[in-house]
């Protein structure tokens, strides 16, 4: 009896080993309590965030102004764009479709919401400094869209030929180029969120034992980390010492996540309703692209930081960046952070 509980015992602790081979830890996914606390606040806040995340170009109350304004206003010659003399049809459109004191108004209850939201929650006081920034620059924006309503309400372009008119365009195209969203700190904290969100899954994955999608997605935060610090520096000045050591330290964690994923069985792969062939294509097409990874990173070492060798390349086919690993789409669905 006691030499069949020592088998079993050996079986157990050799399956153990064998197992935890395939579960550790890069640098990149390693979460730390006090992340899993934050992140698990974040999520009872998810409506709340939802109106966050509408600071963007595309979803705030200005967008659909902005692009009539720009459609109508505006005239791209060359590389430039300057204020284009718009039909009577389009001034009355822009007047009486998109007033802006309802924007205004719209504007200044997200404001209230946002200011409340940060007061009360520690864990998004980071958000507090961008999105004053943001606040900001749209209130400039909101004073010079009413100048320009007044002007075309009353009839005056009539009087002067749009004299007043090029003046108001050329000072709210500047009120609109002193601020940029895709450089603001407000993304970057918004990316910060993500990435946690992908830690937090990542996590979840390799505690319930599902090993194949805790390996292939750990390899896609990983090419976003790295891709995500470049995009930061990209237009650096000077060579950074310090991007190249975080490049180091990600260039080992992507080298580890590949050689794990390697060493995954098919049955491993079908168990967890993961199509086997993609799932084998993207780690083959990962593993050829440490080289390149590694092939930028030397350029960048010794070359001008600015220099077109220094082009990092992933993956050089762009098919693998969307590839679907679960034959179920549901399970493609939850996850679309990797995705993003």
């Amino acid at each position: 009896m006691k030499k069949f509980f020592l088998l079993i015992f050996t079986f157990i602790f050799i399956f153990s080993c064998n197992n935890g081979s395939n579960l550790k830890e890069t640098q990149s996914d390693k979460m730390t309590e006090e992340e899993k606390i934050k992140f698990e606040k974040l999520q009872n806040m998810s409506p709340s965030l939802g109106v966050l995340k509408t600071i963007n170009p595309y979803d705030d109350v200005f967008s659909e102004y902005d692009y009539k304004y720009s459609m109508y206003f505006r005239i791209k010659r060359g590389e430039k764009e300057e204020f284009f003399i718009p039909s009577e049809i389009n001034i009355r459109e822009l007047v009486e479709k998109y007033p802006v004191t309802p924007m205004e108004k719209k504007y200044f209850e997200i404001k209230k919401f946002l200011k409340n939201m940060i007061q009360n929650n520690s864990i998004l006081k980071d958000f507090e400094k961008p999105l004053n920034e943001y606040f900001e620059y749209s209130e400039k924006k909101i004073s010079k869209m009413k100048e320009i309503e007044n002007y075309y309400k009353s009839n005056e372009y009539k009087k002067d030929n749009f004299q007043k008119g090029r003046i108001l365009d050329k000072e709210y195209e500047e009120i609109l180029m002193s601020y940029s969203y895709y450089d603001s700190s407000l993304v970057s904290e918004f990316q910060n969120l993500e990435s946690l969100s992908a830690k937090y899954l990542l996590n979840n994955l390799k505690n319930n034992g599902q090993t194949a999608a805790y390996n292939i997605f750990r390899i896609k935060f990983i090419i976003s980390l790295i891709n995500k610090k470049l995009y930061d520096d990209e237009f650096a000045d000077e060579k950074n010492d310090n991007l190249i050591n975080q490049l180091e330290i990600l260039g080992k964690d992507f080298k580890l996540a590949v050689s794990q994923a390697e060493k995954i069985k098919d049955s491993e792969i079908e168990n967890e309703k993961m199509d086997i062939d993609k799932y084998k294509s993207y780690v083959k097409e990962a593993k050829k692209s440490i080289k390149n990874f590694y092939k930028g990173l030397k350029n960048l070492k010794n070359s001008n930081p600015n220099s077109e060798e220094d082009e990092f390349i992933i993956f050089e086919d762009e098919k693998y960046n969307n590839l679907q690993f679960y034959k179920d789409n549901e399970e493609n669905e939850r996850m679309k952070i990797f995705y993003q």
